[in-house]
């Protein structure tokens, strides 16, 4: 089994929705072994939001429920991004967020984090299961194995994910996620002062431009032997070779189109693709 995280539960709620649903009525149109098993994000304005800042209005207790159910009604977990490099432990006591922890938890939610001291927060009072970010990269085996001893997931640093030596030396790879379709070029020199900026904006409630000189590979560009994107066929040769079943999807902030084909090419089988994207615009036409 394959088993994907997908971006977003606000902004792209009704793209996964219609995706979710599509693979529960026409399973032949997917390809084998692929299932949905979460949606990860957060609502905007979070203290503790990461990865990408998000502000704009705040959500309400009422919507925040809804958006979950909908999820569940489906068998599909909400997974909170609280990957904010600058978090504190006074902001564990913001209702806002405990808001947000409560709704998931009512729904089999779990949280993406940055810092232990917010794994432990959401473990201990809302018996969330934790999923270590990307944003705290591992750079060896060794860490690799003492942190998923610790977490219940842990998301593999996108430079080393496709390095064998490596994959082979992680002791439970049941419990690895892997990104499929990483944007930023391999070796990057500016990620972590990104994830740094969009932390502080996420925590100064406004949005600076952050110019990044490296240059990004072509999202889609398939051809094997890919530095950082995995090809469908590769992502099945991980799971073959390494027992790794667990794989993220990145496209928070990303234009829907690109979304939209990032899903088509995971998902759906080869002959299907055109067909799903055109049913996709249609329902959003």
């Amino acid at each position: 089994m394959m088993t994907y995280t997908l971006p977003d539960f606000t902004v792209l709620l009704g793209l996964n929705l219609f995706f979710v649903q599509l693979l529960e009525r026409r399973p032949a149109l997917f390809q084998d072994g692929v299932r949905i098993g979460s949606v990860y994000g957060s609502f905007p304005g979070c203290v503790l939001n990461g990865g990408r800042a998000y502000l704009r209005e705040r959500t309400s207790p009422a919507q925040m429920e809804e958006t979950f159910s909908l999820l569940a009604a489906h068998g599909v977990k909400p997974r909170l991004t609280l990957t904010n490099m600058l978090a504190t432990e006074d902001d564990l006591h913001d209702g806002y967020l405990n808001e947000m922890l409560a709704a998931a938890a009512r729904h089999g939610g779990e949280a993406i984090v940055y810092a232990d001291f917010v794994a432990d927060y959401v473990r201990e009072r809302y018996g969330l299961r934790c999923v270590l970010s990307t944003t705290r990269p591992l750079a060896d085996a060794a860490e690799v194995n003492r942190m998923t001893k610790r977490y219940d997931y842990v998301v593999l640093d996108y430079n080393r994910h496709k390095d064998s030596a490596f994959l082979a030396a992680i002791e439970d790879c049941g419990k690895a996620e892997v990104m499929v379709n990483e944007f930023c070029q391999r070796g990057c020199p500016h990620r972590q002062e990104h994830y740094l900026h969009n932390s502080e904006d996420q925590r100064a409630g406004a949005l600076r431009p952050f110019e990044c000189v490296a240059k990004r590979p072509a999202f889609f560009d398939h051809a094997p032997g890919h530095p950082v994107i995995f090809t469908d066929q590769e992502v099945r040769a991980l799971r073959d070779a390494h027992g790794i079943e667990n794989f993220k999807i990145v496209g928070r902030g990303v234009p829907f189109p690109t979304v939209l084909e990032a899903y088509a090419y995971y998902l759906v089988r080869p002959e299907y693709r055109e067909d799903v994207k055109r049913l996709v615009m249609r329902s959003t036409g």
